[in-house]
Parts: structure tokens; C-alpha cells; sequence
């Protein structure tokens, strides 16, 4: 029989398990998307720089901004893209909340840097570095709130009883070996008083012996008579 039989406390931990295993597809989903996403976003920057991504469709219209357009992608890519995602492996595997913050942050300031420059017509008719940078960063700052809200259930349910198992099993095992611990040293204490007990009985036998040896060798003497 489980050691925990309280039925409230067995449906919590079964909720807190379901809301553990969500919280960790979360955050492999996160990674894995900024992973992903910044393996494809570098080398679309770095191609569009020698024409071999769509970009180069516009240059028979006689675009001047494509290098100028291509330098700012690899200079904002090589910068946003590895850092956003060392910090979302420090909140994924690390649990770091402020990794989270900054992220996002650094996501949200990208997105809107990528629409001012596109407000000043910077892209000119070259649409498709403004749409795979955009489509970057929503993506990430999507995937970065997911992931934030995922990294603010997992220290909630550190504080939860069961944490990490939620498992009652288990807390019955860990129960038990705590009782087994505490009740150790009183056992080797027991087990001392019992050892000098047995010697101390072991030596008065003894003592005992000699004197009924004693007793009948003694010769009763002319003394003893009197």
C-alpha cells in the first residue's frame, strides 16, 4: 500500500507529473526550434551575399542594396542567432528565468529593429530578407514565452511535495529509508550496551567459578576449627 493514501494528495502529484513532462516537452521543443531556426537564418544570410537565395531575383531590376542588404543580415544574424540560442539552453536545461528575459527581449528588439528598417525602405524590393527575419524572430519570441512560462511552472513545482518523481511509491521508499537512518544509530548504540552487558555477565561468571574452585580444594584448617 502506497505510503501516501490521502486521495487529494495522489491526484496532486498525478497533476504536478502531467504538468513536469509538459513543462520538459517545452523546453526540448524550444531548443530544438532555436537550433533549427538559427541553422537555417545563418546560411540564408551568408548565401544571399554571393546570390545563391532568392535575393538575386532582383538584381536584373538593377537593385543597389542588395550587398548592403546582405551585410546587414550576416551582421545581425551571427549576432542574434548564436546568442539566443546559449541562452536558451541556459533556460531549457538550466532552468535560468533571467535567460529567458533577455531572449525574448533581445527577440523583440531584433523584430522591431528588422520593421524600422523596413519602414525606411531600407529592403527596397528585395521582400525576402524582410520575411525570413521576420519569420524568425516571431518564431522565437513565441517559442521564448512558451519556454519562459515553461521555466516559471518548473521552479513552482520544485517547491511541490514529490519534486521530481511524483511518485507516492517512491516517497514510501524514501520514507522508510529516513526512519532506517534515524533508527541506525539508536540500534548501534543498543548493540554496544548489549556487547559490554554480555562481557561484564561473561567475567562476574567467571569470578563465580573461582570461588566454587576455591571452595572445594580448601582444607579446613586448625583455625577453622576453633
Amino acid at each position: 500500500m502506497p505510503y501516501f493514501t490521502d486521495k487529494e494528495t495522489l491526484a496532486e502529484y498525478t497533476r504536478n507529473k502531467m504538468l513536469l513532462k509538459r513543462v520538459k516537452r517545452i523546453n526540448s521543443a524550444a531548443f530544438f526550434t532555436y537550433l533549427i531556426a538559427g541553422l537555417l537564418i545563418i546560411p540564408y544570410a551568408f548565401t544571399s551575399m554571393v546570390g545563391t537565395s532568392w535575393d538575386w531575383l532582383m538584381n536584373y531590376l538593377g537593385e543597389t542594396l542588395f550587398a548592403h542588404v546582405s551585410f546587414i543580415l550576416i551582421l545581425d544574424t551571427i549576432i542574434i542567432a548564436p546568442l539566443s540560442f546559449y541562452l536558451t539552453y541556459r533556460v531549457s536545461l538550466l532552468h535560468h528565468s533571467l535567460s529567458g528575459l533577455i531572449v525574448i527581449g533581445m527577440q523583440v528588439a531584433n523584430y522591431m529593429f528588422i520593421i524600422f528598417l523596413n519602414n525606411k525602405e531600407f529592403f527596397g524590393r528585395i521582400h525576402m530578407a524582410f520575411y525570413a527575419m521576420s519569420a524568425y524572430s516571431v518564431l522565437c519570441i513565441l517559442m521564448g514565452a512558451a519556454n519562459m512560462w515553461a521555466v516559471i511552472k518548473y521552479h513552482h513545482l520544485e517547491d511541490q511535495e514529490g519534486f521530481p518523481q511524483f511518485d507516492a511509491n517512491f516517497e514510501e521508499y524514501k520514507a522508510k529509508k529516513q526512519e532506517r537512518e534515524i533508527m541506525d544509530p539508536y540500534k548501534r548504540q543498543m548493540q554496544e550496551i548489549q556487547r559490554r552487558s554480555s562481557g561484564e555477565m561473561t567475567e562476574l561468571g567467571t569470578t563465580q567459578d573461582e570461588l566454587e574452585k576455591y571452595e572445594k580444594i580448601h582444607v579446613q584448617s586448625d583455625m577453622d576449627s576453633i
